[in-house]
């Protein structure tokens, strides 16, 4: 019950139309839905301990849930602590419900078609709409001024995926999984059937002319590119691809000066101001715009750094370290089933996929994050009841690792964003 209760979480997440959402606005449907999955979870006896001591990742989110509402009390805020705690709220049992209830292969298979089945009904919703005006569920396509009377149409999702940017994003990392060598044996039998529901999930990342999405895409891509052929030829494969790519239209106009772009460097220096102003504990969780700016960073990693400050872009960040770690040792597995290769190579596809789109959206926070944090927790643990320990354990070594990763980052967007500036004049 509790697995059936995290899909139908999943679907509801997914594919609500706005107008009933509309409907239930003042209804905290999300929190009523992760409450309940998690009581049928404890009731079913789903609740196993060990299932949190494999990955810290289980404990990392707990950690990062935590300092979200920390960061409230700096700025004053004390009715903060209980809104951020409130607000992650579904996100976070999302999370969980996953990592307790995807106990075998068999409903991992089953979690991940849902997400599949859903996603592609988001791209052939967005394709009807980029063709028609309107989507199958009444959503108008969004029309982008491209200077004097010519406008661009950009399909875009329902419900959270409103915006073309956010729905190219949660739908490149699904094409991971469909991906035929990462399809076969993990997921699937038959390529041709995962081929076909490539065709609409690409088709629908096109149409949302999400730049950042078609570039999440090109790296999906190349991950695939390099497992088949190599380092040196995927490379050259990227090369074409880019060729290609430079023909989809917002594509071909990308540079340091045109106004979108000019923009998003904006947001990413305020960002950093906002850093500089508190560099420990940032300005508070969801306070990017409290002082009146209208705008969000526009890049995942800025987000967090800002609003969490140094400590909450580390708890961000180690999620990342985790799973890489988790992903590489299933792929260094020599015995093992026959599934785990394909899979692992998908969710390197995917999480890769989806930081580099989120290098220039605000998802730091997202569902879908979690879900893939989850499916990556929930697979070391189905590993670990079969004999298979790929399990990691937190040392100083990677804390100091983390902290020269963020601080890193956090250098080389500044250096990006001064240089884009000057050279965007």
């Amino acid at each position: 019950m509790g697995f059936f209760f995290t899909l139908l979480f999943i679907i509801f997440l997914y594919v609500r139309p706005q107008e009933f959402w509309a409907v239930l606005l003042d209804l905290p449907v999300m929190d009523v839905m992760a409450g309940g999955a998690m009581i049928c979870v404890f009731l079913e006896g789903s609740f196993d301990k060990n299932k949190f001591n494999y990955s810290p990742i289980a404990k990392i989110v707990v950690i990062m849930w935590l300092w979200f509402a920390f960061t409230q009390i700096p700025t004053g805020w004390l009715g903060g602590i209980t809104y951020s705690l409130q607000k992650f709220s579904p996100t976070a049992i999302l999370f969980y419900l996953i990592v307790l209830t995807v106990n075998n292969l068999a409903r991992l298979r089953i979690l991940l078609w849902v997400m599949i089945m859903v996603t592609t009904f988001l791209s052939v919703d967005a394709i009807v709409q980029f063709y028609t005006g309107v989507s199958l569920v009444g959503t108008v396509a969004l029309q982008r001024h491209m200077g004097e009377s010519t406008f661009l149409a950009q399909a875009k999702g329902i419900g959270i995926f409103a915006d073309p940017n956010d729905l190219a994003l949660h739908v490149v990392p699904i094409l991971a999984f469909l991906l035929p060598p990462f399809y076969k044996r993990s997921i699937g039998k038959h390529a041709f059937f995962a081929v076909l529901l490539l065709i609409p999930l690409v088709t629908g990342v096109v149409y949302t002319r999400s730049r950042g999405g078609i570039l999440a895409m090109a790296f999906v891509a190349w991950i695939y590119m390099r497992h088949r052929v190599g380092m040196v030829f995927s490379v050259v494969g990227l090369v074409l691809l880019f060729g290609l790519l430079a023909a989809i239209p917002r594509f071909d106009t990308t540079s340091a000066s045109e106004g979108s772009a000019q923009s998003r460097l904006d947001h990413w220096a305020y960002g950093l101001q906002l850093f500089r102003a508190s560099p420990i504990w940032g300005v508070g969780w969801t306070q990017f715009r409290a002082d009146g700016y209208s705008h969000t960073a526009h890049n995942s990693f800025v987000l967090v750094m800002a609003e969490t400050g140094l400590v909450g872009a580390m708890i961000w960040v180690a999620m990342f370290y985790l799973a890489g770690k988790h992903i590489f040792r299933m792929q260094r597995l020599t015995r093992g089933p026959p599934w785990v290769e394909p899979m692992s190579k998908a969710l390197e596809a995917a999480l890769g996929g989806w930081m580099v789109g989120a290098f220039f959206l605000s998802q730091s926070y997202s569902f879908f994050l979690l879900i893939l944090m989850g499916i990556v927790v929930a697979v070391v643990n189905i590993l670990a009841k079969l004999g298979f320990d790929i399990s990691v354990t937190w040392t100083g070594r990677d804390t100091r690792n983390v902290f020269f990763i963020v601080m890193g980052m956090i250098i080389f967007i500044h250096v990006l964003a001064k240089t884009l500036l000057v050279v965007g004049g």
